[in-house]
């Protein structure tokens, strides 16, 4: 049971085995401690956590400083005089290849130097790029990991929920926006010590908490905005109660770079999508970029240096989808059969959309 309780944590087990092992939590007491010891013993590894280091930007200029000098002209005028042909004559030569070591040379010449020159730049050429995809592949992993953990959270949500739906975004009102997901597995717990993931510390309720900010876009600077901290994730209570400029920020913050099912239409009926496991309906990806979705919102490009995006779906998987290969997709993860970022027209029509973004368009959100 203890393989089953990390596999819990890391979300490594297969859907009907997070859903046996949650029934079991709910009715033992002793797991639900064994678990607690568990996450403790996760924590020094979230605590730990560095992102990995970027080259610094002064490699070039410390390379080639530390070539040789180039070499001073030699004065055409010698004093050096050439030796008589017979003045060496009565003492031994060492032959060639004998051991005998030859003088170095006290200079460098104009051969040796571009020799360095040539062998630093071919150096450079074969390194730089090695280290540009070392941290492309970094940032893109770390991004699928932290979506991993987003899916573990909403499983348990799931789990938790009696119609085994996913949190759910509100036609209309303070509710009615796609980072919502956020805030509701933030008060159902989730959102907080939901594994060994990448973290970032709330300092308004001292926990950790699962890190919203894609690794390849970076976290927002502190003055990004006036009225939240980028750390905090808003309550039920504070969207209601928040003015229109504070409101506006909130959503904007809650969901942070990443995208969220807007919902579904079933009918007459709007609602959540219920989790049914599915290989092909997407739940969260990284944020598109303006060029989908407005010009409004907290990201102002896509993620993964425009290269492409990380889908998570329903299972639990996590593809990394070339921007230039969505359109070949069935079913678009940013846009719902007809064409519009809005709601799924049907229950299996996944729709995502930045944190801020309706379920339809021209909603009132206050």
């Amino acid at each position: 049971m203890h393989e089953d309780l990390l596999g819990y944590l890391l979300g490594a087990l297969e859907p009907h085995e997070m859903q046996r092992v949650a029934e079991l939590l709910r009715d033992d007491a002793e797991m639900r401690i064994e678990l607690e010891k568990l996450e403790r013993a996760l924590r020094p590894l979230e605590d730990h956590y560095q992102p990995p280091l970027s080259p610094p930007p002064d490699l070039v200029s410390k390379t080639m400083s530390a070539l040789p000098p180039l070499p001073i002209p030699a004065n055409s005028e010698s004093s050096d005089f050439p030796l008589p042909e017979d003045a060496l004559a009565g003492f031994p030569v060492a032959a060639m290849n004998d051991g005998v070591e030859t003088p170095a040379r006290s200079g460098s010449g104009w051969a040796d130097w571009m020799a360095s020159a040539l062998s630093a730049a071919v150096l450079l050429a074969l390194i730089l790029p090695s280290l540009a995809e070392g941290r492309f592949e970094s940032r893109r992993a770390a991004c699928q990991d932290q979506l991993r953990q987003f899916g573990t959270a909403l499983t348990q949500f799931v789990n938790r929920d009696e119609q085994s739906r996913l949190p759910a975004v509100a036609k209309e009102g303070p509710e009615a926006f796609a980072g919502i997901y956020a805030v509701r597995l933030n008060e159902a717990g989730l959102l907080g010590d939901v594994s060994s993931g990448p973290t970032t510390r709330d300092s308004s309720s001292e926990h950790y908490m699962l890190s919203r900010w894609c690794p390849s876009l970076g976290r927002p600077t502190a003055n990004a905005f006036s009225k939240s901290s980028i750390d905090h994730v808003a309550t039920i209570d504070e969207l209601h109660h928040a003015d229109h400029d504070t409101l506006r920020e909130l959503q904007q913050l809650a969901g942070g770079h990443y995208a969220y099912t807007l919902g579904v239409v079933d009918g007459n009926d709007f609602g959540s999508p219920k989790f049914e496991s599915r290989s092909s309906f997407a739940v969260m990806s990284d944020s598109p970029g303006n060029q989908f979705i407005g010009s409004q919102g907290p990201t102002s490009s896509a993620s993964h240096g425009r290269l492409g995006v990380n889908i998570l779906y329903e299972d639990g998987r996590v593809q990394f989808v070339s921007l230039s290969s969505l359109g070949s997709i069935p079913d678009h993860p940013w846009f719902n059969y007809r064409g519009d970022v809005e709601a799924g027209v049907n229950i299996d029509d996944a729709s995502l959309a930045p944190s801020w973004r309706p379920p339809f368009a021209n909603v009132r959100q206050r």
